[in-house]
Order: structure tokens, then C-alpha cells, then sequence
């Protein structure tokens, strides 16, 4: 079952709510404005299928493709008892490109949050943002929603795999 909210439509109510340094939204808020230099919430909160409330149908873009990423990333963690919307974690930008999970975050949850975050921000930056995708509502996305198994890597026992040379 998928979670019914998203990455950064929650952190328009949490930054009303709670404090910056207790939210991994908020974390999630300043990552993505620092790196691609837009506004988090008026430019990926309703932009595509994925990012933002909801999420069905096949990506708009590589832009929604990562929000989908994400989404899957973020569901990974909650199937494990992580709090990801809450749980707040460490990090710092060096050369306002690099993103680094500090390693004083103690909770697996916590560390794996931020890898989940830095991951959709480092996509994010690499795409093309299409502002007609912008505003998008996502009741008009259409074809089968990918499963999130497409981002596991392939079993190492793998029947399927192709032999190793001798």
C-alpha cells in the first residue's frame, strides 16, 4: 500500500507545525532549494504524477521519474518502521554541490532518510524542469504505476544471470 502522502506537500503543513530542527521535510525543504535553487514547494509540490500528494500512473518526466524514486525510497523505510516525515537527521552542503549525511545521525532510519533525500535532490538538480508540468493534476496521470522493485538491484543468486566466465 502506498503512502498517501509525499515528500514535500507535508512539509508545507509541517513547517507550520514544527520546529526546523526536529522535521526531516524541512531537511528535505532547505536540500532542495539549496541545490537546484528553486522553491521546494512552489515548484515540485503538484509537479507531474509523483511529486506531491498522491502518485499513480506512469511518470510525466525524468523530473517525476525521481519524485517516484523517492516515493519508493520513502516506502522502503516506513515497511521498516521508520518515521521518514518526522525523523530528523544531519547533513551539510559543501561547494553548495555536495550533499553529506553526517555520520553523527544515529538511527539507521535517520541515515537512510537522508541517503533517500539526497538522492531525490541529486536527481532533481540533473533534470530538465518543464514548467507545464507544474500544477499538474495527477488524476489525469494515466498508464500502469511502475512497481518500486525496478529500483532493487538484481538478486546475486539470480538464476537469470548470465554465467561467469571461467
Amino acid at each position: 500500500s502506498r503512502l498517501g502522502l509525499k515528500f514535500i506537500t507535508i512539509a508545507l503543513l509541517a513547517s507550520s507545525v514544527l520546529p526546523e530542527t526536529h522535521s526531516s521535510l524541512l531537511n528535505l525543504k532547505s536540500m532542495v532549494e539549496a541545490i537546484t535553487g528553486r522553491n521546494a514547494i512552489l515548484s515540485f509540490v503538484g509537479y507531474g504524477c509523483y511529486c506531491g500528494l498522491g502518485g499513480h500512473g506512469l511518470p510525466m518526466d525524468e523530473v517525476d521519474w525521481c519524485c517516484h524514486a523517492h516515493d519508493c525510497c520513502y516506502q522502503k523505510l516506513f515497511d521498516l518502521g521508520c518515521h521518514t516525515y518526522v525523523d530528523h537527521y544531519d547533513y551539510t552542503i559543501e561547494n553548495n554541490a555536495d550533499i553529506i549525511c553526517s555520520e553523527l545521525n544515529q538511527t539507521e532510519c535517520d541515515k537512510q532518510t537522508c541517503e533517500c533525500d539526497k538522492s531525490v535532490v541529486l536527481c532533481l538538480q540533473k533534470q530538465k524542469y518543464n514548467e507545464q508540468h507544474r500544477n499538474y493534476l495527477n488524476i489525469y496521470c494515466q498508464g500502469p504505476t511502475p512497481n518500486c522493485s525496478i529500483y532493487e538491484p538484481p538478486p546475486e543468486d539470480s538464476s537469470l544471470a548470465p554465467p561467469t566466465p571461467p
